[in-house]
């Protein structure tokens, strides 16, 4: 497998939330070695610090324009919402995490940087889920 990395929102939320953890730490590693997310990943992480962790959008928007620099924000469209379907019926994934499979598929990415779903689970032959906290 050829090493193309891409992350879940989970791992955003660990290296920008609050919580001053390890977990902090290890997500801030996991980031420094992926090059490319999902706009999904981009709004589940706003959503998340706005509404759960209470931040000002003022706070959001550096979060915002790091992920625009650091990264290839890979857009959604009709395609990877197809692949979803058939990603959630065939393994049982919620929608959401299907949808997030389904862009790291459609990116030719090899890893997909997880704590939600199957550490080293297999995906179509060719994407494996690594829980980074493991």
């Amino acid at each position: 497998m050829i090493d193309k990395p891409t992350l879940d929102t989970n791992i955003m939320i660990y290296a920008f939330g609050k919580q001053d953890d390890d977990r902090k730490k290890i997500a801030k590693e996991v980031i420094t070695k992926c090059n490319i997310i999902s706009l999904q990943v981009v709004n589940e992480t706003v959503f998340v610090l706005l509404k759960k962790f209470n931040f000002k959008f003022q706070e959001v928007e550096p979060i915002i324009q790091f992920m625009k620099l650091k990264f290839v924000i890979s857009d959604l469209n009709t395609h990877i919402l197809d692949q979803t379907i058939k990603i959630s019926t065939r393994y049982s994934f919620s929608f959401w995490d299907s949808m997030m499979i389904a862009s790291a598929l459609n990116n030719h990415c090899s890893v997909l940087f997880s704590e939600d779903m199957h550490h080293n689970q297999i995906i179509e032959d060719r994407l494996q889920i690594i829980n980074p906290f493991k």
